[in-house]
């Protein structure tokens, strides 16, 4: 799990001090299916009972849930120099219907959130070296949503209804401006950058608000 990037972190929690506690000394962050997945992943995690899958797993969860969190939204994000960072929202109620809604509902916020919790995180990373934010065109927010999505440069050329070969030039600028020398990097530099995708669509008109969620309208 890289377990360098753990040893040396900064925590801060609204929690029950004794499940820290427990948390802490039974050193559950290596059994903590949340924490597995942003090490390795980018997006947003909904928790709730079924992804904690093996006995030890189920475990933390029981004695989670009988100090309140029950269910939660987990948000990665990665530093450009390998940094990591978890934010978590809980929630004591059970991981239903209607709590589904509500984390669809308030989603842009909660990522909007981490986009301030990741700024503000540099305070504590001494080494951090601060580079301005690139300036992306929207066609280069398009290929980077769909490369997010695991589309190839075939994929999203018929998406946008342009040759693999301009594809490819949006890709090889998006890897020049972020400093990166490969296509996943690029990519799990798309949640950075949602709101500014969000931005774009709203002014194309291509947002549709339905039933308590966001939709992207599709001519």
């Amino acid at each position: 799990m890289g377990q360098h990037r753990l040893a040396r972190r900064f925590c801060a929690a609204t929690t029950h001090l004794q499940w820290r506690s427990n948390y802490d000394s039974n050193r559950l962050v290596r059994i903590d299916p949340a924490v597995a997945h942003c090490v390795a992943r980018s997006i947003p995690l909904i928790w709730e009972p079924a992804i904690f899958s093996n006995k030890k797993q189920k475990e933390m969860y029981e004695e989670a849930a009988s100090f309140g969190l029950r269910s939660g939204i987990t948000l990665p994000f990665h530093g450009a120099n390998g940094e990591l960072g978890i934010l978590c929202f809980v929630n004591d109620a059970e991981p239903n219907k209607r709590f589904h809604q509500d984390v669809m509902f308030n989603m842009p916020a909660l990522l909007m959130i981490r986009e301030f919790a990741f700024e503000a995180s540099f305070r504590f990373i001494k080494s951090a070296n601060l580079v301005p934010k690139p300036r992306l065109t929207p066609c280069e927010l398009e290929c980077l949503k769909w490369c997010a999505d695991g589309k190839s440069s075939w994929d999203i050329a018929q998406i946008l209804s342009c040759s693999q070969g301009a594809v490819n030039f949006h890709f090889d600028n998006l890897r020049e401006k972020f400093k990166v020398n490969s296509r996943r990097l690029v990519a799990e530099y798309f949640a950075k950058y949602f709101i500014a995708y969000v931005e774009y669509l709203a002014q194309q008109n291509m947002l549709m608000y339905e039933r308590g969620a966001l939709y992207v309208r599709v001519n």
